[in-house]
């Protein structure tokens, strides 16, 4: 009879690293701006060892920014969240306002399942985010 192998163990890696392109879409609180749809870029790192991580918005809307996002919290999802007021130019150069409170949301596991919303101007009167926002999530 011939031997059962054993059974193989995951080689699986959460990604420990990327950057990707978000499209903010729709307005979660308030009405939807002008301005949207708008571009925000991040770039993240994970380190699976000791589960802990940092991401950066590298630009919005065209405007870079380099904001650093410490980690928020650790379940399921990654979530990383930027709390530094920021301006940003919109609507071709027309218009200056504030971002603040960007959070970003990734699977833990797969690095997929990317979203993001961002507070906008005083008061968290308008909260933008990607089309897939789960409301459900832990939101700024």
């Amino acid at each position: 009879m011939p031997a059962i192998a054993p059974a193989l163990a995951s080689t699986f890696t959460p990604p420990t690293h990327g950057a990707f392109t978000l499209t903010l879409t729709k307005a979660i609180v308030g009405e939807v701006p002008s301005y949207l749809p708008m571009d925000i870029q991040f770039a993240y790192d994970w380190n699976s060892q000791i589960n802990w991580g940092n991401a950066t918005v590298l630009s919005i809307g065209g405007n870079t920014t380099d904001q650093p996002m410490p980690q928020m919290r650790l379940s399921k999802h990654l979530s990383f969240i930027s709390k530094n007021r920021f301006w940003i130019t919109v609507d071709d150069g027309k218009d200056e306002i504030y971002a603040y409170r960007v959070v970003l949301d990734l699977d833990k596991d797969t690095g997929e399942n990317k979203q993001a919303a961002v507070m906008i101007g005083i008061g968290a009167k308008l909260i933008v985010g990607t089309e897939n926002w789960n409301s459900s999530a832990e939101l700024l």
